[in-house]
């Protein structure tokens, strides 16, 4: 199974409609988001562009939560898990949180084959804790706040046979 994994759109509907065109992305079967989509809007555009289950948790900056959740109804393919997400997919188990500290806490605790993040922007897609591949998959966004500069518009493919989390630029 793949796997498609994005973070951080913080309303970057560019990018964002980007890689929902992209092939690597459309032959997913499923995608996993780690938050900070940020306006609620960015839902109808995820439920009308990507008919797979959306696996999303809430990061730090979706404030109108109430809205979000408003939104997501329309989308039977749209499943928001709060803080927290945890699951088996494609014969994998799964966690997802927005924190990299929280994430990290998760996979040094076990359990999981692949534990995912986002909130600081920085692809990570082959660090080892133990037994669990601990990634983030960059920010569609493509700019880095803390340090007020342009980065890549990324997002990975995690192939849940090998294991293996492929970066794809938007």
């Amino acid at each position: 199974m793949k796997i498609a994994l994005l973070s951080d759109i913080h309303d970057n509907i560019w990018n964002l409609q980007k890689a929902l065109s992209m092939p690597e992305l459309l032959a997913t079967e499923a995608m996993l988001f780690c938050g900070d989509l940020c306006s609620p809007f960015i839902i109808h555009l995820l439920g009308r562009s990507y008919s797979d289950p959306v696996h999303m948790v809430f990061g730090n900056n979706d404030g109108d939560v109430a809205a979000i959740l408003r939104n997501a109804k329309k989308y039977p393919n749209i499943h928001i898990h709060g803080e927290y997400f945890k699951s088996l997919l494609g014969g994998i188990s799964l966690a997802m949180n927005h924190y990299p500290d929280k994430a990290r806490t998760i996979a040094e605790n076990g359990g999981y084959d692949v534990v995912c993040y986002g909130h600081n922007h920085m692809v990570v897609n082959d660090e080892m804790i133990n037994d669990t591949l601990l990634i983030n998959p960059g920010a569609i966004m493509g700019y880095h706040g803390g340090d007020l500069r342009e980065i890549p518009a990324t997002f990975m493919v995690l192939d849940t046979v090998s294991l293996k989390a492929e970066i794809h630029h938007v």
